[in-house]
């Protein structure tokens, strides 16, 4: 039997997803804007309120978007990752228009503070307009809400210079190869920079972007489901694969289509929902993004959900919040059954449910 625990102040990653009243992104007007195939990078949070200061994230580089001609949208938030969909009035003048996110899906681990990656997730829901202006852009929020500013991500808006997320051909996850004893992780892309942890051969790594710098290729990395993160030179990298024998890649989209009700199955699984009580059969809805990745949604006794993540085929968090206390969360595997603890639920959650096939 394996075991795996999140609890508090160690990262784990919770469901979230942001509706936008309007509805989603046409791919056709993400086209026709001057913003589709754009980078940017965030400057400051300028608060409409004058007792509330402007705000300014220690690194500018930790918070990049990139606004995909398809009309998809992928984010890096401090340690998070956010995608879904934007979309404009392509009857505006190119340099003004309203502009909205349709349904985000991000994931949720515990940045090290200070970050700006919770405040983004709640106030992008209200984002109405935008305006060009001496070459950067400014996101409005409704009511005079507020104006996120941000400035191209590299040498111009249609490249970017900063490491990318994983695209449609590169691997989700990484796995620690060619090395004897322990990869040092650098703080920075540079065999000068400090070492800030190290890992061990076999050691399961999230991809978050690969770039050239010294010589080589460097990639942010971070442990499965959270951890310290840093970059490693990419010789010692080789795709992880997964449970299913195949090797994911490409973003992950299973957390913003469970939101959307998008199943690729559903059924009943054994759960309970308060210590004590015996086993019942819960309804179920999972979404599957390939490699052990997968979004299951319960229907909670109560009426509710509850939402559980797993990536490489491992329960790594479930959408607790802090209304709820964010209760404690543990998953233990016996034989190809997930048994799955939210403080007092518990859940059985089969292999087959997870990989499909």
């Amino acid at each position: 039997m394996s075991r795996t625990t999140r609890g508090c102040g160690v990262a784990f990653w919770v469901f979230v997803t942001i509706l936008s009243t309007t509805g989603t992104a046409a791919a056709k007007e993400a086209v026709d804007s001057p913003l589709a195939g754009t980078s940017w990078r965030l400057v400051e949070f300028q608060s409409m309120d004058d007792a509330a200061a402007t705000v300014r994230p220690s690194d500018p580089s930790l918070y990049t978007m990139q606004l995909n001609t398809d009309g998809s949208v992928n984010m890096r938030l401090n340690c998070n990752q956010a995608n879904g969909t934007w979309s404009v009035d392509p009857s505006g003048s190119g340099e003004a228009s309203r502009f909205e996110f349709g349904p985000l899906a991000m994931t949720r681990a515990l940045c090290p503070p200070p970050s700006m990656d919770e405040m983004i997730a709640a106030e992008t829901r209200f984002i109405r307009s935008y305006l060009l202006k001496d070459g950067r852009l400014y996101l409005s929020l409704m009511a005079d809400g507020g104006v996120f500013v941000w400035e191209p991500d590299g040498d111009d808006t249609g490249t970017g210079g900063g490491s990318a997320m994983p695209g449609d051909g590169e691997p989700r996850n990484w796995e620690v190869t060619g090395v004897n004893r322990a990869l040092n992780v650098r703080e920075r892309p540079s065999t000068a920079a400090e070492v800030v942890a190290t890992f061990g051969p076999g050691t399961v790594l999230d991809n978050l972007g690969c770039e050239p710098a010294e010589g080589r290729i460097w990639c942010d990395v971070q442990p499965l489901g959270g951890g310290v993160r840093g970059y490693v030179a990419a010789e010692f990298l080789t795709p992880a694969v997964s449970p299913d024998g195949s090797v994911a890649k490409g973003p992950d989209d299973s957390a913003l289509r469970a939101g959307q009700g998008d199943f690729d199955a559903t059924g009943n699984i054994p759960c309970a929902h308060a210590l004590g009580q015996p086993m019942t059969e819960c309804g179920f809805g999972v979404a599957r993004a390939g490699g052990g990745y997968a979004t299951v949604v319960v229907k909670r006794l109560d009426g509710g959900t509850r939402a559980i993540f797993f990536r490489m085929g491992i329960a790594i968090g479930a959408d607790t919040s802090q209304a709820e206390g964010y209760p404690a969360f543990q998953a233990d595997k016996e034989g190809d059954l997930h048994l799955i603890r939210v403080g007092d639920e518990r859940y059985e959650i089969p292999d087959a449910v997870v990989l499909g096939g």
